[in-house]
């Protein structure tokens, strides 16, 4: 059964400092995202530092933002945690598709029901409403930044996955990882959650496995591995690029080219 959201209240007695800072941080997350994509306008900024000062809902861990079968919501945006669209086997067995950070957006383009496929919360995940983004997306005359960001996101998306497919298809155990490290970190600074080329990172032995399409020794292993030969560090979840060089010709990662047509 689908876990409903909590409201997002702060506790009495933190002041007005508290919940303008949380506002800044929603506001940055997504602003940063939508940033590195395209220019936004001083209009548009203001637009999306009023979508994070907003209400949001807190969904906990392991929880669904999207449970099989059922209708897509609208527009929404994960301003903190980790969530992943899953693929589940009838025998129990998942694939994790796509990893979704703060930032990215929840936002149904087909109305598909397909009854083992969910978006699950890895972490504990906030949302926020993101139907006024959609709205300005259509006023391209008023907000080009935002109209030509949301078609750009999702180009990103689609090209994400087509690198997770080659991933699975064609990369060796030690490829995979690589990748996805760079991958996961070079998303992860773009929204300004890297420092010390560090990152908070949720995702466990089993996680990993069911991402890279690994069992959890082999993924064990790998992990080993890498920390032998001193290009990563993992330790109380947060995990550290110690040489991102060395891993560069294992993982062949590139962030997506892109450029607005529109």
């Amino acid at each position: 059964m689908r876990n409903e959201p909590a409201d997002l209240r702060e506790p009495r007695g933190r002041g007005l400092e508290r919940r303008r800072a949380i506002s800044d941080v929603r506001f940055e997350t997504i602003a940063r995202r939508f940033a590195a994509l395209t220019r936004l306008s001083q209009t548009e900024l203001d637009l999306l530092h009023r979508i994070g000062a907003g209400p949001a809902n807190i969904w906990p861990a392991r929880s669904l933002l999207e449970a099989p079968g059922e209708d897509q919501e609208a527009t929404r945006y994960i301003i903190s945690g980790w969530a992943a669209r899953v693929r589940e086997l009838q025998d129990g067995r998942r694939q994790l598709v796509q990893v979704i950070l703060p930032g990215d957006a929840l936002t149904p383009t087909l109305q598909v029901r397909q009854r083992q496929q969910m978006i699950q919360c890895l972490t504990m995940v906030q949302t926020v409403d993101g139907a006024a983004v959609k709205l300005a997306a259509r006023d391209g005359g008023k907000f080009p930044g935002i109209a030509a960001a949301t078609e750009l996101a999702a180009a990103h998306d689609r090209a994400l996955l087509m690198e997770q497919i080659t991933r699975l298809g064609r990369h060796t155990a030690y490829e995979r990882m690589a990748n996805l490290f760079l991958e996961l970190h070079h998303r992860c600074n773009v929204v300004g959650l890297v420092h010390a080329d560090g990152f908070i990172f949720p995702l466990t032995q089993e996680s990993l496995g069911d991402l890279l399409g690994l069992s959890v020794v082999h993924v064990n292993r790998t992990l080993q591995l890498m920390r032998r030969e001193g290009v990563i560090e993992l330790k109380h979840g947060r995990l550290t690029l110690l040489d991102t060089e060395a891993l560069k010709p294992a993982a062949e990662f590139r962030p997506p080219s892109l450029a607005y047509l529109g």
